[in-house]
């Protein structure tokens, strides 16, 4: 195994790197977090692990595959967790405090982050202990982060630095940690089923579809999006890194994530940005409305028509641009969304989509903005107050991280996260997959369960390697 020991002569040593990290925190009255770059023989480390062996080794992995990026976080300096009662406003005191103390000569790509997301909404009637790990929020700083565009890598390293830190010390924490972040990590338990069954089963949930309609016919809202989960046991541990590998090559235009907390991990492949800042220009997107992708061209051409033609698919369209222009408007300027939506199109779905951009008012970062564009109409319903409770009362699961923003926030407060969708929660031999659909005036149950069915096939192909 390569270790910061087998270095070229002249190569720093931990001692040196530790010492550059104390000489960038001098004058810092309290503890603060420190981020240098990596040297070049441990960055060839990393870059001989191959993108295969960073995503087995990380705690964290964000990846644009149509963009050639990707983020790896291996190990941790710190970890931030609220009960599961706490919402993403409890979050962000402490990160906006740790980022502000933060002391970085890191630009570019391996910038340190924080990585995490959220419930999608706090507490709630059905609790689930299998999202426990994860909690009400999480966020991570990684010990290193490996930042991969193209064929370019470059990699840093974050220490949490006190009165008390010394170069002795940190040198010792940073051999430890980097030897810990090259080994392979453990491939799980298995026997063990940690998951509480829930949910309808297929003719209650098309019943609790139904239901549904006939609420919206008597006006008591507009829409709500009813979820289902599918519980899965196979025969061996499964292993987040190669499930992330096929949804890699499969969907290259989504946003491929993973976030681990002890032994549960959940990942996916969202097509769905959330919201974005960088550079003060704010993006999001409009997603709502699909139809499956056509076995030959011809019938691919009529469900695209189809999906562009349909008044009930355009209406749910437009109560979620609304809403995200709704909910930028106070905060942000020059805010533009088309009129038209165009298509959005992957190997086995096809959605309508909407971009949506804006600039940022001053003083407002990224978990601002996802704290006011989550939940959109997309994932939850409208308008919001009575959808929630409609979803609460029928759905009869616990959706924890399901439908909610996933991602990241840099020490400057600019940021990227999705919305989780197309995700698993994983543990051991287990898969739990997520898949919803939006119900409006004249949805027809079985259309509905048609869909989530669709929405399921990502997950379960990447997990039988299919």
């Amino acid at each position: 195994m390569t270790t910061i020991e087998q270095r070229s002569p002249g190569a720093p040593t931990a001692g040196a790197i530790a010492a550059r990290a104390l000489a960038l925190r001098n004058g810092a009255s309290q503890a603060s977090l420190v981020s240098i770059p990596v040297p070049p023989v441990m960055l060839a480390a990393f870059r001989s692990l191959g993108l295969d062996g960073l995503r087995a080794r990380s705690l964290v992995t964000w990846e644009r595959p149509s963009e050639g990026t990707s983020l790896f976080g291996l190990g941790e300096t710190i970890r931030l967790s609220g009960q599961r009662g706490e919402g993403l406003g409890a979050a962000m005191p402490a990160l906006r405090s740790l980022a502000a103390a933060a002391r970085s000569a890191v630009s570019g790509h391996s910038r340190p982050r924080f990585f995490g997301g959220c419930r999608f909404q706090p507490g709630g009637r059905a609790d689930d202990p299998a999202w426990d790990p994860l909690g009400g929020w999480q966020f991570v700083l990684p010990r290193f982060l490996v930042a991969v565009r193209g064929d370019a890598m470059e990699a840093s390293l974050t220490l949490l630095m006190d009165d008390a830190s010394t170069t002795l010390s940190e040198a010792a924490l940073i051999e430890a940690e980097a030897t810990a972040a090259l080994a392979p990590r453990s491939p799980g338990r298995t026997g063990h089923p940690s998951h509480r069954d829930e949910g309808l089963d297929d003719p209650a949930w098309q019943d609790a579809v139904a239901a549904t309609v006939r609420e919206i016919e008597a006006g008591r809202y507009q829409k709500a999006v009813l979820a289902r989960q599918l519980h899965i046991v196979q025969e061996r541990p499964i292993e987040p890194a190669t499930v992330l590998e096929r949804l890699r090559l499969r969907y290259p235009g989504c946003y491929v994530f993973s976030f681990a907390a002890g032994e549960t991990t959940w990942l996916g492949a969202s097509p769905e940005l959330l919201v974005s800042l960088e550079r003060g220009e704010v993006q999001a997107a409009s997603l709502a409305g699909s139809r499956p992708r056509g076995i030959d061209d011809e019938s691919d051409r009529r469900l695209a028509q189809d999906l562009l033609a349909s008044v009930k698919e355009r209406a749910e369209h437009g109560f979620v641009v609304s809403a995200i222009c709704e909910a930028l408007a106070p905060v942000c300027s020059a805010l533009e969304a088309p009129e038209t939506p165009v298509l959005m199109r992957m190997s086995n779905i096809q959605h309508l989509f909407t971009p949506v951009t804006a600039r940022v008012r001053p003083g407002i970062d990224i978990l601002d903005l996802v704290d006011r564009v989550h939940p959109t109409p997309a994932v939850g319903g409208w308008p919001r107050e009575a959808s929630f409770e409609a979803i609460e009362r029928l759905e009869q699961m616990d959706r924890g991280w399901y439908a909610a923003p996933i991602g990241w926030m840099d020490l400057a407060g600019e940021g990227e996260f999705a919305v989780a969708l197309r995700a698993a929660r994983v543990c051991g031999d287990e898969a739990t997959l997520f898949a919803g659909a939006g119900i409006v005036e004249g949805s027809i149950p079985a259309e509905e369960l048609a869909e989530t069915e669709l929405k399921f096939r990502p997950l379960r192909e990447a997990l039988a390697g299919d």
